[in-house]
């Protein structure tokens, strides 16, 4: 019996191919058309249908990406040739499903590559939200032409994504990067994860359950996350407190990163790239604390990409993997 090869589907991209993307998180799904240098021709966005089993909310991801089709279609661009899906973590990525997400807990084991497969008759990559953040920044963003970068997420979880000797690093099981569980404290703020977990004092939503803590005077219920930035934009003490103490406990966190991987450039993410120094001075401190001296401080920077770094996360899956397709 002769054995076939088996057909890389890379192989029938170039350049100029077009890119259907999809970002996914329980809070927004984004549909994209764009191509392998990062270029968005048309974007369209929803609230995802998180509190909805998952073959319910896969429809409306679909609806969203057909409608985006049509957009494009109408413009006489050429049709999609490859899919690239950026998923809320952890995902198997060779499966391309779903693996307990702590913000999509009704999507767990959602089959999202196979199904985008059968359903667009195209090749599909896959990867973490977070890590194609990175790729993203890496490629297009702050981290241009570095080696060694790491990526701070800090929504809807505190993540990390990883570039190292200018490669995405997953771990064994995929599951690098999800520091967001290590415990600072014995009690404290959740976020999505366990009380006094990192992701509950540094994530968008731990540092909003930590200014209700802090001042529950101030703020009787947490605040919207965007209405904790904009309190720290108007240089309300309070807010700004709440957001120190959030860096103290993440500078402590990355310590050992940089101990470990020595990187060239930290990368923050929404909402650490809107609030600035108020969150990067006191987590430098708190790095530089931790450090003793031993070793200079990497530097650390918001995202450049900012409010485009979901869209462009979106197609890193399919440009990565044709970067490095002859690795």
């Amino acid at each position: 019996m002769v054995t076939r090869p088996i057909h890389n589907p890379l192989e029938d991209l170039t350049i100029t191919s077009r890119i259907l993307g999809l970002n996914i998180t329980a809070a927004k799904t984004i549909a994209v058309y764009g191509d392998m240098n990062g270029l968005i021709y048309e974007r369209l966005q929803m609230e995802t249908p998180a509190d909805r089993p998952f073959l319910e909310g896969f429809d409306a991801v679909c609806a969203l990406a057909d409608k985006l089709i049509k957009i494009c279609r109408a413009q006489g661009l050429p049709s999609p040739e490859v899919i690239s899906l950026a998923a809320s973590g952890p995902v198997d990525l060779l499966k391309g499903e779903l693996v307990n997400p702590p913000d999509l807990p009704t999507w767990e084991g959602a089959q999202l590559k196979g199904r985008l497969t059968v359903r667009y008759n195209l090749p599909v990559f896959v990867e973490n939200r977070s890590q194609a953040a990175a790729l993203a920044e890496s490629a297009f963003g702050a981290g241009a032409g570095l080696e060694n970068l790491v990526f701070v997420d800090l929504e809807p979880v505190v993540a990390v994504g990883l570039i190292l000797d200018g490669r995405v690093y997953h771990g064994a099981d995929d599951r690098a990067g999800e520091i967001g569980r290590m415990q600072m404290a014995e009690e404290g703020p959740s976020g999505l994860a366990a009380p006094g977990s990192l992701t509950g004092f540094a994530s968008g939503l731990g540092m909003a359950e930590l200014a209700q803590l802090r001042y529950p005077g101030r703020w009787p219920e947490p605040p919207a996350p965007y209405d904790l930035v904009q309190a720290v934009r108007n240089g309300e003490e309070e807010a700004l407190a709440v957001v120190a103490e959030a860096g103290g406990y993440l500078g402590n966190a990355l310590v050992w990163l940089v101990n470990l991987l020595d990187p060239d450039l930290i990368v923050f993410g929404h909402p650490g790239d809107v609030l600035g120094e108020a969150l990067l001075n006191p987590l430098r401190a708190s790095l530089e604390s931790g450090l003793r001296g031993q070793k200079a401080l990497p530097r650390l920077a918001g995202s450049k990409l900012g409010s485009k770094l979901d869209d462009v996360a979106a197609l890193m899956g399919v440009v990565n993997s044709f970067r490095h397709q002859s690795d």
